[in-house]
């Protein structure tokens, strides 16, 4: 028996404030990877020339059970992502710990947390970049915490360092930033192809009923 080809979206966020800098390139590597694989459509989104302002947790969200009021391009990220099959994002490490671009994702949108629930069952991978290999595991941790916090479930991570720093010596800034990391472009593809398989499984399950309750 042929095995169908199921298609599904996968949307990659880069949450830096560097536009095509070390971030974007290591989510574009990871989108290409599962582009790669049959029925796998990619789209890919920067928060670097998006204007997205801090949760000031006023509690409309809740209150009102309704999206934030405030009226910026958070919201059009959130319909990217309520839309797509699996989802790759990834932030760099700054001083130990996830820069504060890809949070503010997350905060703002406390009422998917209680009442949307529009990312439940949805497959994700975190990826951050670093200057020193220092802080980026918790950096992960964070991501998949917040995806978590959402209903996404995280199966796959990468990362990849930029610099190299050693005995005493002064930062010395790889040429090609994170693509001249071997390990972690490699990373970064198996982000992405894995992401994008788990995507077609999940989607194919729900299209089969799979898991599903009965219908009172």
């Amino acid at each position: 028996m042929e095995t169908p080809i199921v298609k599904v979206k996968i949307l990659g966020i880069s949450g830096t404030p560097i536009k095509d800098g070390n971030c974007d390139k290591l989510v574009q590597t990871a989108l290409k990877a599962a582009a790669g694989i049959p029925g796998v459509e990619t789209e890919f989104i920067t928060l670097a020339d998006k204007k997205i302002a801090e949760c000031k947790h006023c509690q409309w969200c809740v209150k009102n059970k309704a999206r934030c009021n405030i009226k910026d391009d958070v919201h059009a990220v959130h319909d990217k992502m309520f839309a797509a099959d699996g989802i790759i994002m990834g932030g760099p490490t700054y001083c130990q710990v996830l820069s504060t671009q890809l949070q503010n994702v997350f905060f703002r949108g406390r009422e998917e947390i209680f009442f949307g629930h529009r990312c439940a069952g949805k497959v994700g991978g975190a990826l951050t970049v670093g200057w020193f290999g220092v802080g980026m595991e918790f950096a992960i941790k964070v991501i998949e915490q917040m995806m978590m916090s959402w209903q996404i479930i995280p199966v796959a991570r990468g990362s990849a360092i930029v610099s190299t720093f050693w005995k005493g010596e002064h930062v010395r800034y790889q040429e090609g930033g994170a693509l001249a990391h071997p390990a972690g472009v490699f990373g970064a593809m198996g982000v992405g192809t894995t992401v994008a398989k788990y995507a077609q499984m999940m989607k194919y399950a729900r299209d089969a009923g799979v898991g599903q309750p009965p219908k009172a």
